[in-house]
């Protein structure tokens, strides 16, 4: 079993997902995952100190694009570290469309520091 930050730990027992059986490393490409799906990773901010900050995230369309740089990027709505989530909030959230704009991110896939994880029921 992977050794997860508090954080996810506690997203992942909010909404019923059992590590070993609903988390699954996804490779950092356009096929990690679908729209609705919630993706976790520790992101590259620069150098020191929580730099490498655990982020989890409502995938959205499009899931991931070649910007005009080249980079490969991965789109969706940031998820509060401490909202109350239950997979059928979640669906609601993203079905009704009720998610903050101020939310939303992109995040460049190569700046994904380790494993890219999907969380599946």
């Amino acid at each position: 079993m992977a050794k997860f930050s508090k954080q996810i730990q506690n997203f992942l027992k909010e909404v019923g997902a059992h590590p070993d059986l609903h988390v699954q490393s996804v490779p950092k490409t356009d096929s990690c995952a679908v729209p609705g799906d919630v993706v976790f990773f520790r992101y590259k901010l620069g150098t020191g100190v929580g730099s490498r900050k655990a982020r989890l995230l409502l995938v959205t369309l499009p899931i991931t694009r070649v910007a005009g740089t080249g980079n490969l990027l991965l789109t969706g709505f940031k998820l509060p570290e401490d909202g109350n989530y239950t997979p059928e909030s979640l669906e609601t959230l993203y079905k009704n469309g009720n998610l903050p704009l101020d939310n939303f991110r992109t995040y460049i896939m190569s700046n994904i520091f380790g494993h890219l994880r999907r969380i599946r029921k």
